[in-house]
């Protein structure tokens, strides 16, 4: 008979036995695999389909030597799509089915799962208790324990629980399916330590591949519980004759739980150390993005927005999706900004617009406040009588708290946002921008027109700059920044030019 586990709902099908079976087993297989991906919709139709399968085979074929495993196979579907009830009634049945004791044994532990979900706890130990009593494999055998513990937790037998949590736990013949399973369900339930435990040995078996579901788990254990992961990676890391790549995966890891705990400088230091152990490995290419995020978010000059045009070629070799497209836009930011500087530092205040959009870029594009901060401030001395000054004035307030590097603009905080204000006073009332941003109601159409046509003037200003680098460029449409070379990156070759 069929026997897998079905721990907190993830049921894990084993070999397909009989012929007769296999449509409905390779079904189910399918649900368990769609489950470990986190494709819970799809996981659903696949159990739907196993369900009326095998449900034909105990209707219509009830003496057929197939129809043990049929109801068996039916339960473990019926658990995970939690229809309890169903679960309950098919247990009924397979019971009647049922050829040896064993196989009685297992299906009356499988109804005390369905029966503690309903919250009838008492009632689940006794069946529990007499599923563990049977010939049941490791894995099912893990499965009974570990929902037992949890009925005897409901009925507050909280000792006996904490015996039977354990026991499953530790339940070294599991397969490593049912390993997972149960850390999934000690994560679940908030037993962390036991969790981080049986996933630190299936880590240190296989390694930490993004795409599998051992990966995911620690992923959503390590938002949970990071210091329990901190702890867990440094026992990983201690382990001798390691392959590099794995080794980069446990960094990288480790950063996760660092930045999740809120230790930002430990976790720059743990994405570094993935990237210079395996540089092209899938841990490192995520590592190099999360990196780049903490280094964006503490640039306080434009040298390091310079500094970072070599790392993303090694995030974009990252297999996630997500991660590829964050990197893409930064990197596209991150010359823009890198461009414009360096459309300022050749041509001086006759340039000074490219500094005020550099602003911009560094403030909505990059998520790097200070150094928007330090590039209005820099605009606003370049051009203090600018009639962009408000635009300016308003965007250094914006980000008020973060100084940029004294070295490159000087910002005394509060006396600094003191001078702004007092600046903001003194602007013309008919300011487009104090029009646009200070007054909330009955400022007609003509407030917005202004704000409009000043805006405007700023892109045309903007392309202005862009062809004393670019004479040839004519279509003075476009809204691009000043298409001049990038600054040196720092060596890396294959970097991509705009």
């Amino acid at each position: 008979m069929r026997s897998t586990p079905l721990l907190s709902l993830v049921l894990l099908g084993g070999c397909v036995y009989f012929n007769a079976m296999y449509d409905a087993n390779r079904e189910f297989d399918a649900g368990v695999r769609s489950l470990q991906d986190q494709s819970t919709a799809t996981a659903r139709v696949q159990f739907d389909s196993v369900i009326a399968k095998t449900g034909r085979i105990v209707e219509d074929h009830p003496d057929s030597k197939y129809a043990d495993d049929a109801a068996v196979l039916k339960i473990r579907a019926e658990l995970y799509n939690q229809m309890w009830e169903s679960a309950i009634a098919t247990s009924v049945r397979a019971e009647e089915l049922a050829g040896r004791p064993a196989d009685r044994a297992l299906v009356v532990g499988l109804r005390g799962v369905a029966t503690r979900e309903l919250g009838s706890y008492r009632e689940a130990d006794s069946l529990l208790t007499i599923g563990l009593a049977g010939d049941t494999d490791a894995d099912d055998r893990a499965l009974f324990l570990f929902q037992r513990g949890l009925a005897r937790q409901g009925i507050g037998r909280s000792d006996l629980a904490a015996q039977d949590l354990e026991a499953a736990a530790s339940s070294v013949e599991l397969s490593p399916e049912g390993r997972l399973t149960l850390s999934v369900a000690l994560r679940d339930i908030g037993e962390y330590d036991q969790s981080a435990d049986l996933a630190a040995r299936l880590l240190a078996d296989a390694g930490p591949d993004p795409r599998s579901a051992l990966y995911l788990h620690v992923d959503s254990l390590t938002a949970l519980a990071p210091a329990v992961v901190d702890s867990m990676v440094a026992g990983l890391l201690d382990l001798a004759d390691m392959p590099d790549t794995r080794r980069a995966g446990f960094y990288y890891i480790g950063g996760r739980a660092r930045l999740e705990d809120g230790s930002e400088a430990e976790a720059l230091t743990m994405f570094d150390a993935a990237v210079r152990q395996a540089a092209s490995s899938q841990a490192a290419a995520d590592a190099a993005f999360y990196a780049i995020e903490l280094r964006l978010r503490s640039a306080t000059a434009p040298d390091d927005i310079t500094a970072l045009l070599g790392s993303y070629a090694v995030a974009r070799r990252s297999g996630s999706v997500e991660i590829r497209e964050h990197s893409g836009r930064w990197e596209r930011e991150s010359r823009d900004f890198d461009r414009l500087i360096a459309a300022y530092e050749s041509r001086g205040a006759s340039a000074a617009e490219a500094v005020l959009r550099a602003a911009e870029v560094a403030q909505i594009g990059l998520g790097s406040p200070a150094l928007a901060r330090g590039s209005y401030l820099l605009y606003l001395d370049l051009v203090p009588e600018s009639r962009w000054a408000a635009k300016a004035i308003y965007g250094a307030l914006s980000v008020s708290g973060h100084p940029p590097d004294p070295a490159w603009v000087p910002d005394r905080g509060v006396a600094t946002d003191d001078e702004l204000r007092s600046r903001l006073e003194q602007l013309p009332l008919d300011d487009p921008y104090r029009l646009a941003l200070e007054v909330t109601s009955d400022r007609g159409t003509m407030a917005d027109s202004m704000y409009v046509l000043a805006e405007a003037d700023l892109r045309r200003r903007l392309d202005e700059i862009r062809m004393l680098f670019q004479p040839a460029a004519g279509d003075t449409t476009r809204t691009a920044e000043p298409d001049v070379e990038p600054r040196p990156a720092g060596g890396d070759e294959d970097e991509e030019e705009l």
